[in-house]
């Protein structure tokens, strides 16, 4: 087994700062993965990119945050022939069936709407990776699957609200890994060092919730909830226990006018798309829920994002940056919908899981959670909050 790193690591120019700043301030840094910041909210501010300051005012017109984490799809498996993003379409990609063959496979369209249960483990992945080359998939895989993509025809959904919305190619998994970690980022900005989905019973580092609550701000999390309420916090606070339901109370919340500031929906009702399920059903779920907030009275003032949680196996060309020694893993689709989305627009900024609690955290005013997501873009680049809201147009 590959030995985890010693220590998450810190972006060169954030590790400057935070070595400018008396420990005093910021209390214990650890553990590793994404290193918790236990600092004063002004400190935490300061730790921020300066140019997202601003977009973070303009955000307010966003009042409620959806955040759909489906399972297990790479952008070139969901999105790889997709006009005008970054796929394999045009490229030549071919890659070797054994290690030193010259005998290869190239991406294919896969049929198979329920495709096998490929290994997703940070060891695989990181023979997938192959320090950088993204050549060993087929091999280290076992299965030519891995090199199987879906289109149009087959997910017309997702590539319609791609087409309507905001489609993000270069939207990256926080760790290079399997899920655990990956939802344990979307929420804290960090794993603790954990790299596979054996969730410790008690997790003492903070999750968002805990801010949330502290600033008067409503949140809930549906669908798979047994990792969030692992969180210390969680088990601690009455109230904060009660925020979570099954993943088919969200289209019953919406419904009722019961929708909470901060959502999170962990695989929809229908299916979270994980091989082998029929990825058409978890497709068909989503737009649902999408469809359903359209119509809805939260429409105007929402911000919807829809993004897979790992690359369940599946092949992707472009290596994910290391800015630690954690990740971040490869790219993941990553789909933006609110009357504010750029329309019909590909956004190629480099974002990741803690990118979208990077917008939670701006929205909110509250302090950042780690140095992950203190340095994480923060998907301003997908919205224009200077046009008016307009029209929701079906997925």
């Amino acid at each position: 087994m590959l030995a985890p790193p010693l220590d998450g690591g810190i972006p060169s120019l954030l590790a400057k700062m935070l070595r400018t700043v008396p420990a005093g301030f910021l209390g214990a840094l650890a553990p590793p993965g994404g290193m918790p910041i236990r600092a004063a909210g002004r400190i935490g501010r300061l730790l921020r990119p300066p140019s997202n300051r601003a977009t973070a005012a303009a955000s307010s017109a966003v009042k409620n945050i959806v955040i759909l984490f489906q399972e297990n799809h790479t952008f070139d498996n969901y999105f790889g022939t997709y006009q005008g993003a970054d796929g394999t379409a045009g490229k030549g990609i071919c890659l070797p069936q054994a290690l030193g063959s010259t005998n290869c496979v190239a991406p294919f369209h896969d049929t198979n709407l329920t495709p096998v249960d490929m290994n997703h483990s940070w060891n695989s992945a990181h023979a997938d990776y192959n320090g950088g080359k993204m050549d060993a998939f087929v091999y280290a895989e076992g299965n030519k699957e891995t090199m199987g993509y879906y289109d149009g025809g087959d997910l017309p959904h997702y590539w319609k609200a791609a087409g309507e919305y905001v489609l993000c190619d270069k939207y990256f998994t926080s760790v290079m890994s399997q899920s655990a970690p990956n939802h344990l980022y979307l929420v804290a900005g960090t794993s603790g060092g954990l790299i596979d989905n054996k969730v410790p019973k008690t997790i003492a580092y903070p999750p968002i919730f805990q801010q949330l609550d502290k600033a008067g701000v409503s949140w809930k999390v549906y669908g798979f909830t047994s990792w969030y309420k692992s969180f210390g916090y969680v088990q601690s606070s009455p109230t904060a226990a009660t925020n979570f339901a099954t993943a088919g109370e969200f289209a019953k919340d919406v419904q009722a006018g019961n929708l909470r500031q901060v959502s999170w929906v962990i695989g929809a009702s229908g299916g979270s798309e994980h091989a082998p399920q029929n990825i058409q059903l978890g497709q068909n779920s989503v737009a649902g829920e999408l469809n359903a907030l359209g119509a809805s009275a939260y429409w105007g003032g929402l911000a919807a994002f829809v993004t897979w949680d790992c690359f369940g196996g599946f092949y992707d060309h472009v290596p994910p940056p290391q800015v630690d020694g954690f990740g971040y893993g490869f790219r993941v689709p990553c789909l933006v919908v609110s009357p504010y989305a750029k329309a019909g627009f590909v956004d190629s900024t480099t974002y990741d899981h803690t990118s979208i609690l990077r917008f939670v955290e701006d929205r909110f005013a509250l302090s950042p959670l780690s140095t992950r997501d203190a340095a994480a873009a923060g998907m301003t680049g997908a919205f224009d909050f200077t046009q008016p809201p307009r029209a929701f147009l079906p997925v």
